[in-house]
């Protein structure tokens, strides 16, 4: 069985925020029916959040060059107190809350393999930070690892849901198209190509107001292509002003990409909101003196299937689970890979030097290898040593040759325990790659 690379998908485990709307007949033309709805979500407003999410269907791969596929199965439960910080009103343009999550697990089963991936209680306390173009989410007390923000960082986040609403006033049973911006962030895309997505108000009682959100998506995410159906609900109670539930079927058809199996599911997903009363972690004195943007932040942590090192890289490497191997994604387009591997430990005075290294290397690539770029030694922000050799040539793409950059690394403990990288990327994609091996070998450290 083949475990898969990466899923995150309208199922992975989702996370929400709150919005206040009022509903105004002031300005309508027919005032039994017509209605104006304005976010009214103020700083300092805490709200609790439960999900429920379940998903089924399955997930297909190659094996061997032969196309395989295995069930999928999730449950996910998601509780956690949100403190709304700034809204869009805001100089930086953005709307941030702080999250202090009281539950964050699920079960996921994968053919006869089952994980239950969940967040660090170290890391409770997450940032939610949205604009225009994106939607982020990071720990002021750590860089989360890619499993741990997979479990939060998901589609429909509530930060966004705001922009649903009508631009102006609308009467019941009215239809207006949500922006493919709006749907390609709510629903994780690199981009929306085609959407009929339409949201509608269906209902305004004394107490509630009803709208549904139904239509179809085909879009792109990480460079594979996906289509999306959805039908769903999401109400609001007129007392509270706050949007108390949302109840959504989504159902996905996404294609293998370079980094994550494709996907077949339908995911039942059900939000509840309410007000409530924040504890001591989100109080003003409490986030007044935390970093709520550490330079690390929006890093990712790894760590190597046996445990031996751990570093940290930028969100565009995505690490397939079963072998280790990082691949680097940037706009949809597979830029480069990382191959790490852990070497036997040998005695401090026994090291590799770096010339025997950059013959290692010319060995390694043998017919492929077209010539050295540059070779240096250096020690890392750990205490590590460190040998860099970059070298150029091409290998064989059906009747053609593709020129590859390469550049290894060797890492070296003061007591003889090794590291090895090797980053490989096309010489077309150079500019996209730039210095994305800079974080990742700067940071590398082993774990005792």
């Amino acid at each position: 069985m083949k475990a898969p690379i990466h899923i995150n998908v309208s199922f992975a485990f989702l996370a929400f925020t709150l919005f206040s709307i009022v509903v105004s007949g002031a300005n309508a033309a027919d005032a039994r029916n017509t209605y104006a709805f304005h976010n009214q979500r103020t700083p300092g407003s805490v709200d609790q959040v439960a999900v429920l999410l379940e998903v089924g269907g399955e997930t297909a791969f190659l094996q061997k060059g032969k196309p395989q596929r295995e069930n999928l199965g999730i449950v996910c439960n998601l509780e956690y107190l949100e403190k709304t910080l700034s809204d869009a009103d805001d100089a930086s343009g953005k709307l941030r809350g702080i999250r202090k999550y009281q539950k964050a697990a699920a079960a996921v089963k994968v053919g006869d393999e089952r994980f239950e991936p969940s967040l660090q209680p170290r890391h409770s306390l997450v940032v939610v930070e949205a604009n225009e173009q994106e939607a982020l989410l990071y720990s002021p007390s750590g860089s989360l690892s890619r499993e741990e923000l997979d479990a939060i960082d998901v589609h429909f986040n509530t930060l966004l849901l705001d922009r649903l609403l009508p631009a102006g006033p609308v009467v019941v049973g009215q239809s207006w198209p949500p922006e493919k911006k709006l749907l390609a962030l709510l629903l994780g895309l690199d981009e929306v190509a085609e959407s009929t997505v339409e949201a509608k108000l269906t209902e305004v009682t004394k107490i509630v107001a009803r709208f549904e959100l139904n239509g179809r998506v085909e879009g792109k995410v990480h460079g594979a292509a996906t289509d999306i159906d959805l039908k769903g609900r999401y109400r609001f109670d007129l007392r509270t002003k706050r949007i108390d539930w949302v109840g959504m079927l989504i159902k996905e058809n996404r294609k293998t990409s370079e980094i994550a199996d494709g996907l077949e599911v339908v995911s039942r997903l059900q939000i509840t909101i309410k007000p409530a009363e924040e504890t001591n972690e989100l109080t003003e004195a409490a986030v007044a003196k935390l970093d709520l943007t550490p330079p690390d932040a929006m890093l990712l942590s790894y760590t190597s299937p046996g445990g031996d090192f751990r570093c940290r890289y930028d969100r565009r490497w995505f690490v397939d689970n079963a072998s280790g191997v990082l691949r680097l994604m940037d706009a949809g387009i597979l830029v480069g890979q990382c191959n790490p591997a852990v070497l036997p430990k040998c005695e401090p005075d026994r090291l590799v030097s770096l010339e025997d290294f950059q013959e290692d290397v010319r060995k390694a690539l043998g017919d492929n290898f077209g010539e050295f770029v540059a070779a240096r030694q250096s020690v890392n922000a750990g205490g590590l040593r460190v040998l860099r050799v970059v070298a150029e040539g091409a290998v064989p793409s059906g009747t053609d040759k593709v020129d590859i950059r390469w550049i290894y690394y060797h890492l070296a403990h003061r007591d003889g325990r090794q590291a090895a990288l090797t980053f490989t990327i096309e010489q077309e994609h150079l500019d996209r790659f730039a210095d994305a091996d800079a974080t990742i070998v700067a940071s590398l450290e082993f774990v005792e």
